[in-house]
């Protein structure tokens, strides 16, 4: 049931932000790196004319003075991404609101940068070297300047921070696939190795070969439907070798989800399905020990 003050809407109807974007330990992951990018970036670039902001200023007291102006940039971020985690309690947010609180994270910084330079004596020291140039004129100036270098600053970082997040949710979910019950969902190639069919474990029922063909019987809306496949019934039993289908005739593989039991005669096995669409497939003496053992292994998985 939907909270009473849980306004969801996407203001510009794009497509939903995954939630491992906003997942609190993955921000803090991508402000730290963004710091020390920032960090790395700032000595070695020195943007802004920066070292030129305090007169005299050496390799170390620069290096001092970048850190305690990126340290506070991360505090800065960290703030709006706090806002952020309040702000999606009441507003979905998609990919392109996302990317505009990014942007205007970056606008911040910037102004914040030419403040600090301002403070420093830079935009006076702008003046005197550009006769004529007014205050609001520097000022200007000095930001499109710095708003430019903020961008680049922020985008490489953030880039590879969100591609690395959206790379470890890709791996993340295709471990908890592997890690599900073996079988549940099956697909068939054709003779090419093209997947061409899909479906539930549970729906399929048997599959029949004709020729370079096989026939596979499946549940369709309480009905038996068959899908035609170009394949060999030897590559299908190959395919399959991890999942409840198993060969038990030249011409057929049985699904053993649908065995209830199975009946040991003197030289013949007999099998009983749980439903009474399966008729006529006997189980020949090269795969009735290969059946009873699956049979052991499988039984009791239909859902």
């Amino acid at each position: 049931m939907e909270k009473k003050n849980k306004y969801i809407f996407k203001l510009f109807g794009n497509k939903d932000l995954p939630a491992y974007f906003l997942e609190r330990r993955n921000v803090v992951r991508m402000i730290v790196f963004t710091t020390f990018y920032s960090l790395v970036f700032i000595n070695v670039f020195r943007p802004f004319n920066s070292e030129n902001w305090i007169p005299n200023i050496n390799s170390s007291s620069y290096f001092l003075y970048s850190s305690i102006l990126v340290i506070v940039g991360m505090v800065v971020v960290s703030l709006s991404r706090v806002l952020m985690r309040l702000f999606v309690k009441k507003v979905q947010l998609g990919f392109f609101e996302y990317i505009l609180w990014l942007v205007f994270e970056a606008i911040l910084l910037a102004a914040f940068y030419v403040f600090i330079g301002h403070e420093v004596g830079f935009v006076e020291n702008y003046m005197t070297e550009n006769p004529g140039t007014t205050f609001w004129i520097a000022m200007f100036d000095i930001y499109k300047k710095a708003a430019a270098n903020t961008f680049w600053m922020l985008l490489i970082p953030y880039t590879i921070s969100l591609l690395y997040l959206s790379n470890e949710d890709i791996k993340k979910r295709l471990a908890e696939s592997e890690n599900k019950p073996a079988g549940r969902i099956i697909q068939f190639k054709d003779e090419r190795g093209e997947i061409r069919f899909s479906t539930a474990l549970e729906n399929i029922l048997y599959i029949e070969a004709a020729d370079n063909y096989v026939n596979i019987k499946y549940v369709n809306n309480d009905k038996i439907s068959d899908f035609i496949l170009r394949n060999k019934l030897k590559n299908v039993e190959e395919d399959m070798a991890n999942t409840p289908l198993k060969r038990c005739h030249r011409s057929y593989m049985i699904n053993l989800v649908h065995v209830l039991s199975i009946k040991h005669d003197q030289t013949d096995i007999s099998i009983e399905f749980d439903t009474t669409s399966i008729k006529g497939i006997t189980v020949t003496k090269t795969y009735q020990d290969s059946i009873i053992d699956a049979f052991v292994k499988y039984s009791g998985q239909k859902q």
